[in-house]
């Protein structure tokens, strides 16, 4: 994953923490890890709700240029939960999830999984949230291929 300023423990009441890998640091780390594995891994697909949205883009790019060059290929991983409220975990925006989708396109990033759809995203998941992003997802998807 990419290891940013977001807070990833649930039992935490804080949204960020103050321990964090630069992207150059995350660059040299991936670049060694990258170089064990290539012969293992064909795809990669860091989870994206570690660092704040502006950021996004750098890592993605960063991601897609290591991958490239030890022939694997880079997908994202959205998170469709949201980790910017202080109830943990709900489900995402839209427009927050979209925006994390835009960022990875931009990279060059053209597949995307999510994490953790039977929970955040799934039309019959118990958060009617849920239901919902699931739904814009979708009209999105359709506008797309028209």
């Amino acid at each position: 994953y990419i290891d940013g300023n977001k807070a990833i423990v649930s039992s935490q009441s804080s949204l960020t923490k103050a321990e964090v890998i630069s992207i150059e640091q995350h660059e040299k780390d991936w670049k060694e890890i990258f170089s064990g594995i290539q012969s293992a891994v064909d795809i990669v697909a860091f989870q994206d709700g570690h660092v704040d949205y502006h950021e996004l883009a750098h890592y993605f790019a960063i991601n897609k240029q290591l991958a490239d060059s030890f022939n694997m290929q880079c997908w994202t991983n959205a998170e469709s939960f949201d980790r910017d409220m202080p109830i943990k975990f709900l489900p995402i925006k839209f427009e927050k999830l979209l925006l994390k989708l835009k960022a990875a396109k931009e990279a060059g990033l053209d597949k995307a999984i999510t994490f953790e759809f039977s929970h955040f995203m799934s039309p019959q998941s118990a958060y009617l949230q849920a239901h919902h992003l699931f739904n814009r997802y979708m009209e999105q998807l359709e506008q797309t291929h028209e």
